[in-house]
């Protein structure tokens, strides 16, 4: 992402900050991150899915044998 906007600038900035308002601008920053997190995690589609594990279930003996491994514990 190309930006005009100099990281080293960004800090010599946030430095002249009191320490409230660099708390403050930590917060914000955290949670601008997480909904960018939360947007990419909920964009997997459920239908994405379909068909994973099949091959546990092709035969009757594999669906028997996996019920048993499962009740084993």
């Amino acid at each position: 992402m190309a930006t005009s906007l100099n990281i080293d600038d960004i800090l010599s900035q946030v430095k002249q900050l009191d320490k409230q308002d660099q708390l403050t601008l930590l917060q914000r920053m955290a949670s601008l991150l997480k909904r960018r997190e939360t947007k990419k995690a909920s964009s997997t589609r459920l239908t994405s899915l379909l068909g994973m594990g099949s091959e546990i279930w092709k035969s009757a003996d594999n669906i028997d044998k996996y019920i048993d491994e499962e009740r084993q514990w």
